[in-house]
This record gives structure tokens, sequence and C-alpha cells, in this order.
């Protein structure tokens, strides 16, 4: 999981920098996010069965599982985290994919 978030970051601070200088580059970019943000949506799956898991075989309340379980998974709300800001991102770079090729 840290190869991908690694690349996120990498593709993220390219595209913020501006480097991308091409609309061709831009849409290599975008494949490149689209792919991790999957990449990174299977570690997402994960951590939700491994978070139902310790939640529903707590025996008390079920507020009581829920915070067990965030406890012991903090890897699912990250993950929820970076896929939200990331698909953000890639909302962004298809709108800029866009106005790019109207001006052109």
């Amino acid at each position: 999981m840290e190869k991908i978030l690694n690349k996120i970051s990498d593709i993220i601070e390219r595209y913020e920098s501006g480097e991308w200088v091409s609309v061709e580059n831009l849409r290599i970019m975008l494949r490149e996010l689209s792919s991790n943000y999957y990449f990174l949506t299977k570690y997402n799956i994960e951590a939700f069965n491994l978070h139902n898991a310790c939640q529903y075989k707590h025996k008390g309340s079920v507020s009581a599982g829920l915070i067990l379980a965030n406890e012991q998974e903090p890897s699912l709300r990250l993950t929820r985290k970076i896929l939200f800001a990331t698909s953000k991102v890639i909302d962004a770079m298809r709108s800029e994919i866009g106005i790019l090729k109207n001006e052109q």
C-alpha cells in the first residue's frame, strides 16, 4: 500500500507544481492516478472487511464494537480519506483537460 500511496503523492505533487505542461502529459498523469485509485480501493475493501469482522465479533454494544474496530483497523479511515481527496484531484484534472481542449 505504501508504494501506491507514494505514487499517488508523486502524481499529485507534479500536478500541483504545473510540471505537466501539455494536455498529453496531463492525460498520462490522470491515467496513472486513476489506476492507483483503483489499487488503493482494493486495500480499502480489505480494510473494510477487517473492520467489520472486528466490529461484529465484539460481544458488547454496537458503539463499543465500532470504537474497538476503529482502534484496531485505522487503515479504513485512512484509505477513505485518501480516496476522497484523490477523487477530487482526479475531477480537477478532468476539468483542466476539458478546459485546455476547449482552448485549442
